[in-house]
């Protein structure tokens, strides 16, 4: 891509929005991106027992794209040749993103687990957090910057009807692009 293009593109991306940073704008190319954001995790192999590092494998139609730590982020072009609106690109999140959950130095292993994306718009879960664990909302509150859409996770139990089913063992902060944090 020539520079002409790209500086075209960001400004493209990033017209009438406040506050892009540089490497938003360098990032922020194609108008079929989004910014994963692993934001956040409270899970524990029961009470009293540390919290446990949970890591993220990221696939893109089942290809291998990185590993995610509590704290990570990603950019990754959703693919179409035609530039998607919100709905097409949360479907084609949908469609193409596949997650592989994994517990470091843990006794525990992560079930099936339970994936439910909501909009900023969706009322959010009114679940406690299992044991002394934070709820859904409490950890939301202790986040900042923005997002579109959550990706919460629940890697505990399948069991909805238990206390440990609290969808926060990840939460990560789905946002399309051209979007500027």
């Amino acid at each position: 891509m020539s520079i002409f293009n790209f500086v075209k593109t960001a400004s493209i991306s990033c017209i009438a929005i406040v506050g892009c940073s540089l490497t938003s704008i360098a990032q922020a190319v194609s108008p079929n991106d989004i910014k994963l954001i692993y934001s956040a995790s409270q899970i524990q192999c029961g009470p009293g027992n540390p919290l446990i590092n949970v890591k993220v494998d990221v696939f893109s139609n089942g290809q291998f794209v990185k590993t995610l730590s509590l704290g990570d982020s990603i950019y990754l072009t959703l693919n179409s040749s035609d530039q998607l609106n919100i709905k097409q690109k949360k479907e084609k999140f949908l469609e193409q993103l596949t997650f592989h959950y994994s517990f470091v130095n843990s006794k525990c292993s992560p079930t099936t687990p339970t994936e439910m994306v909501l909009s900023h718009k969706d009322q959010v879960p009114n679940l406690a957090g299992a044991y002394d664990q934070d709820s859904i909302e409490q950890m939301l509150k202790k986040l900042k910057g923005n997002h579109k859409e959550l990706l919460l996770v629940e890697l505990g139990t399948t069991n909805k009807s238990s206390t440990a089913y609290d969808l926060q063992d990840t939460i990560m902060h789905i946002n399309y692009l051209p979007y500027c944090d």
